[in-house]
């Protein structure tokens, strides 16, 4: 279908690791549309926890901006 290969491709840009893109690929293929929802919502919890992740790192780089601009 072509909505798969969309998703396929946004999945893609969206940085999902080869076997994740391959785990997908067979859900598709056998229209297991549960499974495809599952793998999603772990990735997008993975995306999460990185985001997460660099929100702090940012916010400590803020600090240090800040402080070496108050010396």
């Amino acid at each position: 279908m072509i909505e798969d290969l969309v998703f396929l491709q946004k999945l893609q840009e969206a940085g999902v690791t080869d076997d994740m893109l391959a785990l997908y690929r067979q859900y598709v293929n056998s229209g297991d549309r549960q499974g495809q929802k599952r793998l999603l919502h772990r990735f997008c919890r993975i995306q999460n926890l990185k985001l997460r992740s660099d929100r702090e790192k940012i916010t400590c780089l803020d600090y240090m901006i800040a402080k070496v601009e108050n010396m």
